[in-house]
């Protein structure tokens, strides 16, 4: 096996950096509104310019799907076939419309700034502290970057550009997808599992150099919908129930010390989303978040009973809870393949630097795709801060990723 270590080596001989830079500027937020898939016409038009990227290299299979699903086969020397696979949207949280990227130089440890106040600050950000030399890509503080994942993807471009420079790299065969809505929970909804047909895959979608998952929250989503009594509030008094009122009532209930800005590591949380309606009938969305099974399900028991003690206090208002399954943690299935964790680790510790692996607090493609029978854990894209105008990468990681990549696949070459 030829170790891949030396991240200089794959920025200087591949495209690596110029591909992230032109696949951040197409605007690619999915939208949790649309009925469609993708559910923006963005996420097509980044999918076209990867099939057009993939045929260049010569995977001549390369192909969009009627979903917007981008399906590619590198065939391979060794038995078996080994998938990868990224996301083509980014959050809809914040801003993702004309991105523009900027490059800092030799990176000196201070603070980074950025337009509109914005500051990425290695106190709130020490992955930055190993990032002393590098070259960091940022937005310019009016949106997010993408590295969440355009990373991703440039590193699963990266790695097929080795290897059609270098055949004596022995690989199996490689078949990759990129997907579309995985940010709205929807990634693995459409997944050509049969057209796919690998034995195990890898999304590339983590954080820092390093990173690896095997593991992520188990997810509900809760939807509240409260129905008051309407009125003209000139003669309300006696009569009327507002139903913002009472929904306001039931988000303070919500614990505090529960939240996502309060909880860390393997603590679960509520979090309300968002809202819609006016006092006669409005509705909450509350996801629920826990790495256990029995603790997410008593999460939404709590807030049913938060549901019923609001009726209690005032009988005529009517609050109804449903929750909806949104994806599982994948640990239960990966634990019966430790092999395939194993050989990432391998993989990592082959390209110098040592394989953390942490849980991730939120979910993958790979949660959903592993709970329909394909294990699929997940890989480091070396970048931080996602989902907002604080979100960077280093180009030093970044090309680690695509060297653990190509470790891994000779790995499995074995």
């Amino acid at each position: 096996m030829r170790a891949f270590d030396d991240p200089a080596e794959i920025l200087e001989q591949t495209r690596l950096v110029e591909r992230f830079l032109a696949y951040v500027r197409v605007g690619t937020q999915s939208d949790e509104t649309s009925t469609t898939c993708p559910t923006t016409a963005g996420q097509l038009e980044m999918g076209w310019r990867l099939v057009s990227d993939l045929r260049a290299l010569g995977l001549e299979d390369a192909a969009q799907d009627e979903n917007g699903y981008v399906l590619a086969t590198l065939p391979g020397g060794a038995p078996g076939v080994l998938g990868f696979c990224a996301h083509l949207d980014t959050a809809p949280a914040f801003s993702g419309k004309d991105v523009r990227p900027r490059a800092h130089e030799n990176y000196d440890g201070a603070p980074i700034r950025l337009e509109n106040g914005v500051v990425i600050d290695p106190a709130e950000s020490p992955e930055l502290s190993q990032c002393i030399g590098d070259t960091i890509i940022t937005a310019d503080g009016r949106t997010l970057l993408g590295a969440d994942d355009k990373a991703g993807i440039a590193a699963i471009v990266g790695l097929l550009e080795v290897l059609r420079a270098n055949p004596d790299v022995r690989h199996p065969t490689l078949r990759v997808c990129f997907n579309p809505d995985e940010e709205v929970g929807r990634g693995a909804r459409h997944f050509p599992l049969e057209r796919f047909a690998a034995d195990v895959a890898f999304t590339v979608d983590g954080g820092f150099a390093g990173e690896m998952n095997v593991e992520t929250f188990s997810a509900d989503k809760a939807i509240v919908t409260f129905t008051g009594v309407a009125e003209h509030p000139g003669t309300a008094k006696g009569k009327l129930v507002n139903a913002l009122t009472c929904m306001g009532r039931f988000l303070a209930r919500l614990p505090a010390a529960e939240a996502p800005e309060c909880t860390e590591k393997r603590a679960g949380f509520f979090h309300a989303t968002d809202a819609q309606g006016d006092a006669a009938r409005c509705r909450v969305n509350v996801i629920l978040r826990d790495f256990e099974a029995a603790a997410l399900a008593e999460r939404g028991r709590r807030v049913e009973a938060m549901a019923r003690a609001l009726m209690a206090e005032e009988p005529r208002l009517k609050v109804e809870v449903e929750i909806q399954q949104q994806y599982r943690n994948m640990r239960a299935e990966l634990e019966r393949r430790p092999e395939i964790a194993e050989r990432l680790q391998r993989a990592i510790a082959a390209a110098g630097i040592e394989a953390r692996v942490e849980p991730i607090r939120g979910g993958t493609d790979g949660a959903q795709l592993t709970a329909r029978g394909l294990p699929v854990p997940n890989v480091f894209t070396g970048g931080c801060n996602f989902h907002g105008p604080r979100e960077w990468l280093s180009t030093r990681a970044l090309a680690l990723s695509t060297c653990t990549l190509l470790n891994l696949v000779q790995i499995y070459a074995e």
